[in-house]
């Protein structure tokens, strides 16, 4: 059995490392600020899946056309999906892609926000799974079927000059950078040290287990995010609570999610301290949040909301 028969492959992880880096033993490339998705090609069609295992094939049509800049019959390639302005990722744009699946809403999408998949990995190629070697060598073989086309790009990378890409890349407007150990083995589902993001600011994937009561300008919406992460003995922990960060359009659209993840059974092992009365929701929204450092008591350090991660999987969000 190869990946191809397998139809779904929980996606490599990455660590997140303080300061950036020189090393000869990593690969440096952009950190593209997208939806995670590995594309399955075979017989000239390409079926598409995102971090949580969800085919999603039908919401980017313009995809379809990647098969015709792939030289392979078959092929499993690991990338991101974006939404490019300027040769930038816009994540703002292609958030109003996410979960839409109408055919005629996707349609006008489709022209009107078009995306483009960024190719960084292959996991398989013309009948042999590759996840057992090197990435220097699946990069390699990546870079000799894919043709840059404005539905699907390489993405480049240099080796050992970690500092200055990552100053480079942030002047040009990326949010950091990656660092891969080239000699490292994809590790489906493990978020590993091979792997590194580099940021401005630290940040951290975690789970909303609930939202605290707003007063002022808030008193219809919430004060502020009641976030969590999993242990190592799986129990939902307490890290903290935010509220800055949010535009008033984000709030809204927040509100309107959360409304219909109430619930009345506490979602969180252990307390947690609010100013205000917490109100509960099920841990299936997970929210990308900066901060400064992580006190010894698990509690983030002047958080601040950065996005909601509708493509993120709450169990991956790990102290």
């Amino acid at each position: 059995m190869t990946l191809l028969d397998e139809r779904r492959i929980h996606p490599m992880l990455a660590e997140t490392a303080v300061h950036p880096f020189n090393s000869p033993d990593y690969y440096f490339e952009p950190k593209w600020d997208g939806m995670r998705c590995i594309a399955y090609v075979r017989d000239r069609r390409v079926e598409l899946q995102n971090r949580n295992l969800t085919i999603v094939t039908k919401s980017y049509p313009e995809l379809q056309a990647i098969n015709e800049n792939i030289k392979s019959n078959a092929a499993v390639l690991d990338g991101e999906i974006v939404v490019l302005e300027g040769g930038l990722p816009s994540f703002e744009q292609l958030q109003g892609r996410f979960g839409v699946d109408d055919p005629a809403q996707v349609k006008v999408l489709s022209k009107k926000t078009p995306t483009t998949y960024i190719a960084f990995d292959l996991l398989h190629l013309n009948g042999k799974d590759l996840v057992n070697s090197p990435l220097s060598e699946r990069r390699e073989k990546l870079a000799g079927i894919i043709e840059d086309s404005p539905h699907i790009l390489l993405s480049e990378f240099v080796a050992e000059r970690g500092k200055a890409y990552f100053k480079k890349a942030l002047q040009l407007g990326f949010e950091g950078t990656m660092a891969k150990r080239a000699n490292s083995e994809y590790q489906m589902g493990v978020r590993s040290s091979d792997w590194l993001k580099l940021k401005h600011v630290r940040t951290m994937d975690c789970v909303i287990v609930g939202y605290t009561r707003g007063t002022g300008g808030r008193a219809t919406t919430f004060g502020a995010l009641v976030l969590a992460a999993y242990d190592r003995k799986d129990r939902l922990t307490h890290l903290g609570n935010v509220g800055t960060g949010l535009t008033d359009s984000e709030i809204e659209r927040v509100m309107k999610i959360l409304k219909a993840l109430q619930t009345r059974s506490k979602t969180l092992d252990g307390e947690a301290k609010a100013p205000t009365s917490i109100r509960w929701v099920k841990p299936n929204l997970v929210a990308e949040v900066g901060y400064m450092k992580m006190t010894t008591d698990h509690k983030l350090r002047l958080p601040r909301f950065i996005r909601l991660r509708l493509d993120g999987n709450p169990q991956d969000c790990r102290l």
